[in-house]
């Protein structure tokens, strides 16, 4: 997975963006509706997509799923348990 997002080059999905509110910005300035959805609709359906997004990438930062996670985690548990035994002792 992080070889798929280390080749998606952030510039390009910047640009792609700009073109399209540009292009719409352009057509809606001129009187033409390309999208047909107003304000509100708009509004409404960024929240939804980034909040999904929001939770996806918070759930998958904050939980193990790959196998070397999940060794890490191991490894994190066992230091801490150590740092304990040894301030007891």
């Amino acid at each position: 997975m992080k070889e798929k997002l280390k080749k998606i080059d952030n510039k390009w999905v910047r640009l792609i963006v700009f073109v399209i509110v540009a292009v719409n910005s352009g057509f809606m300035m001129a009187g033409y509706e390309l999208l047909p959805f107003d304000n509100d609709q708009i509004v409404v359906g960024l929240s939804v997509v980034a909040m999904v997004v929001s939770e996806l990438w918070n759930h998958w930062k904050n939980n193990s799923y790959t196998n070397s996670a999940k060794v890490a985690d191991g490894m994190l548990r066992d230091d801490k348990q150590n740092k304990k035994l040894k301030f007891k002792g």
